[in-house]
């Protein structure tokens, strides 16, 4: 079949998705470290964060997301620079509106040495669209009301949904495939790889470090490596490195193999010549809650927050200087649609036309500047995912902002698995006022689940958005497709930008930096396209 690929979507408009603290998506060719393979080496990369629970299919974590790669296999890879889609468990595939086909390969085992079948792909699907076992993928990569059939005779798994449903190939393809073992006990699957992938779970010492080894008889990836082809590592360390200056030096000193570097380290690490791929990345999304009561429910509040803020500083500072300011939330590559949804729809910065803002509409400054609207003040929550210098830095300025502006403002930030517990547990919708956390996707329907429905924990909706204007945008973008589709995309977008219910405002290019390693193919490390040189 040939290969299908959304970059079309992209160039035909013309126009200018997983939770995290502040992760990454994938672009760029693939990094090649030069010199002989080496053998049956050991291969170490840092994680800047701890996934904590491993189970790939349950969390929607970033960091479980790409520790996951090196254990599970996706039904479909989608080329990072062409978009262009080949083959993974999946050999052949179809798409409608509401369909969503796969034809699974033969031979593919799983870490049990028990065989996938197109049941258990299926069995997958449907664990995941079952709101009792609690994914926090359903929604995103399984659309809600999806169900999965198996046809064992032909090897097809057919997926449909009841309404049309944006890009459901690229979704369900890119869901981490769990055999039967994994099912049948998810929480086994926090500590043990019940996937079909290049390498198996060896060795958990939490918040330190995961390893890995390498399976016999693998030759199903993406591309035609083996467990046999020189240069793949026979073991993988995964270790907790969250200090990029760390990292830095790990890499640099031969400790480390592989690792994401960026801010004022990138310089010296690049005077090395190390190669390395560049992974775009979302740096400031924010998200205004829009529970009753809360100040940020005021759509005045909501605009004066954003007038005060100087987006072009607050982008250079929160990237230390390695980022441009963001066009859009979508910002992981290969993205589905490219448009621009903040020029034109968020007010400029002007603290005069905040304050006044701030006036029309009831919140008055008393003697000491602090605003107050029937007797109550402007106390504001700032909760941000991460906690390196920039975003630190970046935090500060903003509250430093909006205190000239009157409020109150008190600022907190957590790790990735924080985040998630925040932003989606539901235990506590109302523990925020204004989030700064990355959602990162490629493509933009995959927003849809975070701006309608119930909150959390009954939803995903955690700002409690109600906007009939985005929600009839997204309906419309959801039965279309090519040029038309991603036009509908920017429409719906502009009505969460417009009403200052989310701002991207910054992106950053990571770069992944090899030392006498690199990657086959992509820009992830993904088990099978990880190498060793000597």
């Amino acid at each position: 079949m040939k290969p299908l690929s959304y970059r079309t979507l992209a160039t035909a408009a013309g126009l200018a998705l997983v939770l995290s603290a502040c992760s990454s998506g994938g672009a760029s060719p693939s990094a090649d470290g030069g010199g002989a393979p080496l053998s049956d080496g050991t291969f170490r990369y840092a994680l800047s964060a701890d996934p904590g629970a491993l189970n790939p299919i349950m969390s929607a974590s970033a960091a479980t997301a790409e520790i996951s790669r090196l254990t599970y296999d996706y039904l479909i890879y989608q080329d990072p620079v062409t978009s262009e889609i080949g083959k993974w468990l999946a050999e052949k595939w179809e798409e409608t509106p509401t369909t969503a086909s796969f034809t699974i390969r033969e031979g593919v085992t799983c870490t049990d040495g028990s065989t996938l079948t197109p049941q258990t792909v299926a069995d997958n699907i449907n664990f995941v669209a079952d709101p009792d076992n609690g994914s926090q993928l359903r929604g995103t990569s399984v659309p809600v009301g999806a169900s999965a059939t198996a046809d064992p005779a032909t090897r097809t798994v057919i997926v449909t949904t009841p309404a049309p449903s944006p890009f459901l190939l690229l979704n369900v393809g890119r869901l981490p495939i769990m055999c039967d073992a994994g099912l049948r006990d998810p929480a086994a699957a926090n500590t043990k790889s019940f996937g079909t992938g290049m390498f198996e779970l060896a060795e958990v010492l939490p918040s330190d470090h995961f390893t890995f080894e390498r399976r016999a008889g693998y030759n199903w990836g993406p591309d035609s490596t083996t467990s046999d082809t020189p240069g793949v590592p026979k073991t993988v360390i995964a270790a907790l490195v969250p200090n990029v200056s760390t990292a830095a030096n790990q890499l640099l000193s031969g400790e480390l193999n592989a690792s994401p570097i960026g801010g004022p380290d990138k310089d010296r690490v690049d005077a090395a010549n190390f190669a390395s791929v560049k992974r775009p990345m979302p740096a400031g999304q924010m998200y205004f809650n829009q529970i009753a009561d809360n100040p940020t429910s005021d759509p005045a509040v909501r605009k004066a927050l954003v007038q005060a803020l100087n987006f072009d500083d607050l982008a250079q500072v929160i990237t230390a200087g390695q980022g441009t300011r963001a066009t859009s939330l979508t910002a992981v590559e290969p993205r589905a649609c490219v448009y621009d949804s903040v020029a034109g729809n968020i007010p400029d910065f002007d603290l005069t036309a905040a304050k006044s803002t701030l006036d029309s509409a009831g919140w008055t400054a008393s003697s000491d500047g602090k605003r107050s609207k029937d007797g109550k003040s402007l106390n504001l929550r700032l909760f941000y995912g991460g906690g390196d210098e920039p975003r630190n830095a970046a935090a500060e300025l903003a509250r430093a902002a909006w205190v000239d502006l009157g409020a109150n403002v008190e600022v907190s930030s957590g790790d990735q698995n924080k985040v998630v517990d925040v932003m989606l547990s539901g235990k506590d919708n109302n523990q925020w006022d204004i989030a700064w956390i990355q959602i990162n996707t490629s493509l933009p329907s995959a927003f849809t689940p975070f701006f309608t429905g119930p909150a959390p924990a009954a939803g995903k909706n955690f700002s409690s958005i109600d906007n009939p204007s985005y929600e009839a945008a997204a309906t419309k973008a959801s039965g279309l497709t090519g040029e038309e589709a991603c036009s509908a995309w920017a429409e719906a977008e502009s009505e969460i930008t417009k009403t200052t219910s989310a701002v991207p405002f910054a992106n950053s290019d990571m770069n992944v930096y090899f030392n006498k390693a690199g990657l086959a193919f992509g820009t992830l490390f993904i088990g099978s396209a990880l190498r060793l040189y000597q």
